[in-house]
């Protein structure tokens, strides 16, 4: 048994690994619903960072369980316990354990958010305002790192700065380190200014990894994170002066050494790590131009070693292990043969499955030609020959960050289109199993997603008190007091 230290030394945290198993991937397609809406009315927020397996987080301000909670927390949901609760039923359900398939994490003031969920759904870090679960002192006005965990409720505050904020943590797969970034001097450095910091249960101390005059911003770790992937302002590779562009960069924890991804002529963001890329279908092409380990992001430049130079944001792979400005292979926009856009759009918020395969991605493009608009979620599959697109929503829009891809061939994101044909107000929490058999993504030109129709907005609102009207106004739902109502 591992445990995690607080900054100041202290043993405070057991890993323990209780919750759902890790089910086989074949077994949860068998069980799963093609769509889930996970949530209804409530307006919540899925953060910028990463979970794992088949659970994942998000925040909200609303009481999402109706148990009387107050202000933003985190939430947790599991996947195989949405399955033990609703979904088919089979016999790899049977180790079902009787556990909701929403959880609530965090209770009380200091408006927790960013939360990130370790493999077997029992650690979540995530940020909150030092007076968080008893805080005092200087630490108190300032974004703290919080890890807790859900068997024991015991809880690690792993940073304590007085000087600066601390936010967006990741856990590692193995829960084993915490990515993050800091305004605070927490190693002795300067404050004021955003960098990567890692907080190593082995060696229960924090280390900073990036000291930039620009910020250092969005870490996320490979599944051991022996590597790291961050964007950051500052010339990391030289002075460190603040180029006021975002870069891609790679950090080897192993080998303590910094890459440069990119050094374009516009903003590149949101990397996503990946030890991993399914991509033995394209030998000779992009297996040969991107050795893993990998990291998929979006960028707005147009200059970047081996792109199209088509004008962005647009997604983007390229190789940690090519040295600095290394060839980059843009995945986006889509060519697909027989339709010719009348524009390239936009691709932003790229997730890749863990198993290097697949990445979810926001576009407002037309690839298929089918007609639709506005923000819709799109799959691309790089293990196949030529790359195969799949067009996951049509209608309504998606709003970023996506969901952590929960386990193999699932996608969720926070949508105004109705996936389950039971209703939605506003933007919801929804996941397809796009699976064989399962949500029936587009795939050729001119077919659109075989979604259910939609159903009544109003109805999605139903919080089930028959002393309420519950209708979906522009705002999100509302419930109305019916008078004389008993």
């Amino acid at each position: 048994m591992r445990s995690i230290r607080s900054s100041g030394g202290t043993a405070v945290l057991a890993i323990v690994a209780i919750l759902g198993p890790a089910a086989p991937a074949l077994a949860l397609h068998r069980n799963t619903p093609a769509s889930i809406r996970v949530t209804k009315g409530a307006s919540i927020t899925l953060p910028p960072t990463r979970s794992w397996s088949y659970v994942t987080a998000f925040t909200s301000p609303d009481d999402v369980l109706g148990t009387g909670a107050t202000g933003r927390q985190v939430y947790v949901f599991g996947l195989f316990e949405y399955d033990c609760g609703a979904g088919v039923p089979g016999p790899e359900l049977k180790s079902c354990r009787g556990h909701n398939a929403i959880a609530q994490v965090t209770t009380g003031p200091g408006d927790p958010d960013n939360p990130s969920v370790g493999s077997h759904g029992t650690l979540v870090a995530f940020d909150a305002d030092g007076a968080y679960g008893g805080g005092s002192g200087p630490a108190v006005g300032h974004r703290q790192i919080f890890v807790v965990n859900r068997v024991t409720n015991q809880l690690t505050r792993v940073t304590a700065g007085t000087d600066g904020d601390s936010v967006r943590p990741t856990i590692d797969e193995k829960t084993a380190s915490v990515v993050f970034e800091s305004t605070a001097s927490l190693t002795g450095g300067a404050s004021g200014v955003s960098q990567v910091f890692v907080y190593d249960a082995k060696s229960q101390g924090i280390t900073q990894i990036t000291n930039g005059a620009g910020p250092s911003t969005h870490p996320i770790p490979t599944k051991i994170a022996a590597g790291v992937a961050f964007e950051s302002t500052s010339a990391l590779r030289g002075d460190g002066h603040d180029t006021g562009v975002s870069q891609i960069f790679w950090y080897d924890r192993k080998k303590a050494t910094l890459v440069q991804i990119t050094n374009g002529n516009g903003p590149s963001r949101r990397p996503w790590p990946t030890t991993k890329l399914r991509v033995k279908a394209m030998a000779g092409t992009l297996a040969a131009k991107i050795p893993p380990p990998a990291i998929v992001f979006e960028s707005e430049a147009t200059n970047l070693p081996g792109s199209t130079g088509v004008a962005g944001p647009q997604i983007y792979v390229a190789s940690t292990r090519l040295g600095d400005g290394p060839p980059v292979r843009q995945l986006t926009p889509v060519a697909v043969f027989g339709c010719t856009p009348a524009s390239a759009g936009t691709a932003t918020f790229p997730a890749l499955e863990s198993t290097g395969r697949r990445i979810t991605f926001i576009s407002d493009a037309d690839p298929l030609c089918n007609g639709t608009t506005g923000q819709r979620l799109f799959v691309l599959d790089l293990a196949t020959s030529p790359v195969l697109l799949r067009q996951i929503t049509g209608r309504g829009n998606v709003t970023g960050p996506v969901a952590t891809p929960l386990g193999v061939w699932f996608a969720g994101a926070l949508t105004t289109d109705d996936l389950t044909g039971g209703g939605v107000c506003g933007h919801q929490f929804q996941i397809v199993d796009f699976f064989t058999g399962g949500w029936q993504a587009a795939l050729a030109i001119g077919t659109s997603p075989g979604e259910p129709a939609p159903g009544s907005a109003d109805g999605a609102c139903d919080d089930g008190n028959a002393c309420t009207a519950d209708a979906c106004a522009p705002t999100g739902c509302t419930h109305t007091a019916i008078p004389s109502c008993p």
